[in-house]
């Protein structure tokens, strides 16, 4: 089995590929994370109860120590589970620190948030605020100093040139180039490339001998080298099989890296059928806990817009009724994840006899077909609302690319590279293309660009900051017609 996992275009040759061992670390920080978060909860309720009393406001009614206690395991069980969610233990060693930094504070502000929300429903007795406060700045800080001092002490194990692990890496193209660089921007891996074999490239001064030298080189070196990186095309496939045979008689670790940098990649990860690694390169996101809290969000999300904006909804429903004769909804058939067919509903801003002569067209800048009320309905996105039904069906996302026609669908995909590869991720109402600008009679090709990289690098926190973007902005629209 290679020694890899298979990432996105922007991640492939920046993971240090090292995934069991990384696995295992993270279980352990896991581990020592779940005791911080305990000892910080004992520790805020001492501070507030034992050494401020009284001050900087009076003790709130006494409470005994055994019904902080009592409440810990609850603790420990939201804090685990957005952890997890919030990808908190991802193995990702080369990770800088604004990014960890940022992902522990996101990921306890969301267990704090969680934890707050139950306490108020727990009536058995009263959780002093200030004990919370106390808690809810120990608990980062503690994590942060773990990981701090476990960086600091990797680092200077590496700087005495203990525990160092040489490299050779087998192809000096892009992947093996990439790779390279990842392991020398962090040296604190220890990860130490002695250079390249490479059958066309001999120019370069770290090319050390072609691939047919690589047992040669390995038995040659007078210190063992640990790793040898495979980085080569698919198409030597060949090479590779010779190349994996010819090391299987020598002690070093083999890892393969295939250089797929100028495909598409979209969700991939390995899986296996038999104990036959299967690598997923175009798919649909993998089912896990993130999406389980995405259709969580989509669900309460939609049902609160609903709920909150029904006075306009069934103000904007009269205006359409009046407006000219014909149903208040309007229903057209769009395409989601993987193909499947929906009816996506809208507030009906045409006259119903609109399309009956020039058929299924484009909306552009100009046209009149809307009514004056469907103007403005358009104009303010107003007309998406009901959308959110679909939210709740399950046929959408809120966040995601969004849904064509498929009359449309198949003019694109025969003239527009890629299109069809936005179809690995549900559709959604609102999306990264939409709050970048490219909606409406917009170019296609930058659409499409924005989504792949949506679905390339989805996260529950780029949801949010696209659902953040949509408000921020406005749902006012020059492309909506």
């Amino acid at each position: 089995m290679p020694c890899f996992r298979l990432r996105t275009r922007s991640q492939l040759a920046s993971d240090p590929m090292l995934q069991e061992q990384s696995r295992f670390y993270q279980q352990l920080l896991f581990v020592a994370d779940m005791i911080l978060v305990g000892s910080a909860w004992v520790s805020a309720y001492f501070l507030r109860f034992e050494v401020f009393g009284e001050w900087p406001v009076p003790l709130p009614e006494w409470e005994p120590v055994d019904r902080y206690l009592a409440f810990v395991p609850w603790i420990l069980i939201t804090a685990a589970a957005t952890f997890w969610a919030s990808g908190l233990y991802v193995p990702d060693r080369a990770q800088r620190w604004t990014r960890l930094i940022r992902g522990v504070g996101k990921a306890v502000m969301l267990s704090l948030l969680i934890t707050v929300a139950f306490a108020s429903f727990y009536r058995d007795f009263y959780v002093s605020r200030l004990t919370i406060l106390i808690f809810a700045a120990l608990t980062p800080v503690a994590m942060i100093t773990l990981r701090v001092g476990l960086y600091l002490s990797v680092r200077r194990t590496r700087r005495q040139g203990r525990s160092m692990r040489r490299v050779l890496i087998v192809g000096a193209g892009v992947a093996g180039r990439r790779l390279q660089r990842s392991f020398d921007e962090y040296p604190w891996m220890g990860f130490k490339v002695l250079g390249f074999l490479d059958d066309h490239k001999s120019d370069d001064e770290d090319i050390l001998g072609t691939t047919d030298e690589v047992v040669q080189i390995v038995d040659s070196a007078e210190i063992p080298i640990d790793y040898v990186y495979i980085a080569l095309p698919l198409k030597a496939a060949d090479r590779i099989e010779q190349l994996i045979n010819a090391l299987s008689t020598r002690l070093v670790h083999v890892c393969l890296v295939p250089d797929l940098l100028q495909l598409d990649i979209i969700n991939s990860r390995i899986t296996d059928v038999d104990g036959l690694p299967v690598l997923h390169i175009i798919d649909e996101a993998p089912m896990d806990f993130r999406r389980f809290v995405k259709r969580a969000v989509d669900v309460l999300f939609s049902a609160g817009i609903l709920v909150v904006l029904s006075p306009l909804l069934i103000l904007i429903s009269l205006l359409v009724k009046l407006s000219s004769p014909g149903p208040i909804l309007y229903r057209q058939q769009r395409m989601s994840l993987n193909g499947q067919r929906f009816d996506m509903l809208k507030f009906r801003s045409m006259p119903v006899t609109a399309e009956k002569e020039s058929g299924p067209v484009w909306a552009t800048k100009g046209e009149n077909r809307a009514t004056p009320i469907g103007k403005w309905l358009r104009r303010t996105s107003l007309d998406e609302l009901p959308q959110f039904i679909n939210v709740l069906k399950g046929d959408m996302s809120v966040v995601g690319p969004r849904p064509e026609r498929p009359v449309f669908i198949d003019q694109f995909k025969q003239r527009v590279p890629r299109y069809m590869l936005r179809h690995k991720m549900k559709a959604g109402i609102t999306g990264w293309a939409q709050v970048n600008g490219w909606r409406g009679d917009t170019s296609i090709t930058e659409r499409i660009r924005h989504d792949l990289y949506y679905i390339q690098n989805w996260s529950l926190l780029l949801d949010l900051k696209i659902m953040l973007l949509t408000v921020w902005k406005g749902f006012m629209s020059r492309n909506a017609y």
